[in-house]
């Protein structure tokens, strides 16, 4: 009994021993299946997404040579186009003012009239001693070679000579107390009252040209070579904040300032609205030479650290891909930017929708659409570059 009862102990024992070896077996059958099936299953579902991803909805830009004029910006002070300040010649008492104040005048009128009743009886003086003179020269002619000798003719010929120039010189002094405007002008305060006694350098009013002004300003002397007169200037006031005056360069100082490492530039504003007056201060912006340059609108530029790099579509396998194309960033425009490197004519750059997509990413051209921020920076980069 005893000798069976260890043989039961030993086959139970060895029974649960298969048992549970096949119960392993089984469990990790399953999961060895159960892992295929998951990983054929990510795989399948990988293959399918990737096959069947849209492509990202993008707006392109064709790069191209645009003309572009560098421009330096300053700020200047205006001066008459011609400007003087009235003082009389001569000293006398003011009789007649024939002006107000701010009166517009043409070159010629008169502004002052001086006392002159001794320099008109002189005047009256010398026309009658002149008159003489002409009449004994007549009579001397008449008499004839044998009557009269050449010295007489000769003295008589002298003396109508002097009784002229006699009478210029009272003319003159007449004409210095009459103060006339030297040129058409704008007439400012009137600084004398009539009964006044004026001595030479008393100031009676100023008087400028205002129809062009003269504006002069300060440039860096790194522009001294691509500075050159003719250039066009444009030129804005606190004062007419709404108004662009235009004019040109007219001419470049000759020294270049030590301190300031600046030169004088002078231009011609046209005033014909006469809004402007001289001493006014004015912010210019000044036209370089100009040049071509690839311009691209500011939304294409996508700044990764310090690089800069833009998005170029290329064909692939018969599907419109991206790529990032590192440039060098040039002069800034309204709404744009110029490329010196990096990008050729013709480029189709991506302004809109960059940011969904990365190099080797599937895209599809939108086509009639426009992003309102991309149309207005492209059109302002034409517009100016074409001007």
């Amino acid at each position: 009994m005893l000798i069976l009862s260890k043989i039961q102990s030993r086959r139970f024992r060895w029974r649960h021993s298969i048992l549970r070896k096949s119960l392993f077996s089984s469990v990790v059958l399953c999961l060895m299946f159960a892992l295929n099936g998951c990983e054929s299953d990510s795989a399948a579902s990988h293959v399918v997404s990737s096959k069947t991803r849209p492509p990202v909805d993008i707006v392109t830009w064709t790069a191209q040579r645009l003309v572009l004029a560098d421009q330096v910006e300053s700020v200047g002070t205006l001066v008459g186009n011609e400007s003087v300040t009235i003082t009389a010649k001569v000293t006398d008492q003011v009789t007649v003012i024939h002006f107000d104040d701010g009166q517009y005048v043409k070159a010629g009128d008169i502004l002052i009239e001086l006392t002159n009743a001794e320099q008109q009886a002189g005047l009256r003086e010398a026309e009658a001693n002149l008159l003489e003179a002409e009449l004994q020269l007549a009579r001397l002619k008449k008499l004839g070679n044998k009557i009269v000798t050449a010295q007489e003719r000769d003295e008589a010929s002298a003396r109508v000579k002097a009784g002229q120039a006699r009478l210029e010189v009272i003319s003159v002094l007449i004409k210095d107390r009459l103060i006339t405007a030297p040129f058409d002008g704008l007439l400012g305060f009137r600084q004398v009252s009539a009964g006044a006694l004026v001595t030479p350098g008393t100031v009676i009013t100023e008087l400028d040209d205002i129809k062009q002004l003269k504006l002069d300003f300060a440039v860096p002397e790194v522009y001294l070579g691509n500075i050159s007169v003719g250039s066009r200037v444009e030129s804005t006031s606190p004062a007419w904040q709404d108004k662009v005056f235009s004019g040109q360069l007219v001419s470049i100082g000759s020294r270049i300032d030590v301190a300031t490492r600046t030169f004088m530039a002078r231009a011609l504003i046209d005033n014909e609205s006469s809004l402007l007056r001289p001493g006014m201060l004015m912010n210019i912006t000044l036209s370089l030479a100009e040049r071509p340059a690839l311009v691209v609108p500011e939304l294409a530029i996508v700044q990764t650290g310090k690089l800069s790099v833009v998005y170029v579509t290329e064909t692939i396998d018969e599907q419109l891909k991206v790529k990032s194309v590192p440039v060098v960033l040039g002069k800034r425009v309204a709404g744009g930017v110029e490329i010196v490197s990096g990008l050729q004519p013709g480029d189709q750059v991506v302004v809109s929708g960059q940011l969904n997509v990365r190099p080797g990413t599937s895209v599809r051209v939108v086509d009639g659409y426009q992003s309102t921020n991309t149309t207005t920076a492209s059109s302002t980069t034409q517009a100016e570059a074409k001007e």
